[in-house]
């Protein structure tokens, strides 16, 4: 049972840090600069490489804070 629930926690971290990459990888350079792109991913997939749930957490705080202001702001039609 706890190697079942290991394996799940390590898949839908897994899930997680794949979504968020996906979409900061799809945002334009006029809403996310290039560079912060490149910390963002390394930050996500490095973390889950090395630490797992760490990589998770950073996705997770990706997709509930910065990602909502940059989605409002690509609505807005400010850039």
């Amino acid at each position: 049972m706890g190697n079942g629930l290991m394996v799940f926690i390590n898949i839908a971290s897994l899930a997680v840090v794949i979504w968020a990459v996906i979409d900061v990888a799809r945002r334009s350079a006029a809403v996310l600069a290039p560079k912060w792109k490149a910390l963002w991913i390394a930050g996500m997939v490095g973390g889950w490489l090395l630490f797992g749930i760490i990589g998770a957490l950073v996705s997770v705080f990706y997709l509930a804070g910065p990602r909502k202001r940059l989605k409002a702001s690509e609505y807005s039609g400010r850039y």
